[in-house]
């Protein structure tokens, strides 16, 4: 299966950061089995991951330097990792970037598919979720195959998405830090706040395993199986919880 599907691989079609300026990956510095599992499928796939520190839970003096009231330790560890990226954008001068977090799945066609997608999102968007769990549909904008770009109306979860320059502005500026990162997100994408953009058929999940828990306990949508149209972990003969149930 591995050898066929090497066989179908293509040039990447935009670059190695998928045409955006830059590619994050929040991964926590002792979770070194993650970060080898997600460059393992960026050399898969001609991929370049940068690799940024995320806020470990643990971390009491710079939790405490932030107001994060009503959040577990985990959840403002979280936020904070998502928030300091904004920041990093900022300071380096990017037009935008792609966020992702170090337990997911990618789409094996996401290079086709975003370059497909990517061409009818509008100049001033703020954020484009590659990948959510959206409860409800948007206007349909353009078409891949069996993948859309639709205006987001209610996207859920944070492990794939890009922030704009200016998208980074907007949320460094109005974040309060009182609920979750991917709850304040929706709430501003809701409200009409950011201007944001989403693929529906989601191109990245969150990969469950049993060894391999989340480290933010109880978090994510209340359904957990989720399957890729062509999973490049499946491909590389990864996994997942349920395939041993």
């Amino acid at each position: 299966m591995l050898e066929k599907h090497l066989e179908l691989k293509k040039t990447n079609p935009l670059n190695d950061t998928l045409g955006f300026d830059h590619v994050f990956v929040i991964n926590l510095s002792y979770r070194l089995d993650r970060r080898e599992d997600m460059q393992e499928i960026a050399d898969f796939l001609g991929l370049d991951f940068d690799f940024f520190p995320a806020v470990s839970r643990f971390d009491r003096k710079l939790l405490n330097k932030y107001n994060l009231t009503g959040l577990s330790n985990a959840q403002k560890a979280c936020y904070l990792s998502h928030y300091l990226i904004y920041k990093e954008i900022i300071k380096n001068g990017y037009k935008n970037a792609l966020i992702l977090e170090d337990d997911i799945d990618i789409e094996f066609e996401i290079s086709r598919i975003v370059s497909d997608l990517s061409r009818a999102l509008p100049d001033d968007w703020d954020i484009f979720y590659i990948a959510h769990y959206n409860y409800e549909k948007g206007k349909i904008l353009a078409e891949s195959g069996k993948f859309r770009l639709i205006e987001s109306t209610h996207p859920i979860n944070t492990h794939g998405y890009a922030v704009s320059a200016r998208g980074a502005r907007k949320l460094i500026k109005d974040l309060d830090f009182a609920n979750p990162i991917d709850i304040e997100l929706t709430m501003r994408v809701h409200s009409g706040f950011v201007r944001s953009y989403s693929i529906d058929r989601t191109t990245m999940i969150q990969w469950k395993t049993y060894d391999n828990p989340s480290d933010i306990p109880d978090s994510g949508p209340p359904f957990e199986r989720q399957e890729l149209l062509n999973s490049t972990r499946r491909i590389l003969g990864y996994k997942q919880r349920w395939d041993y149930d």
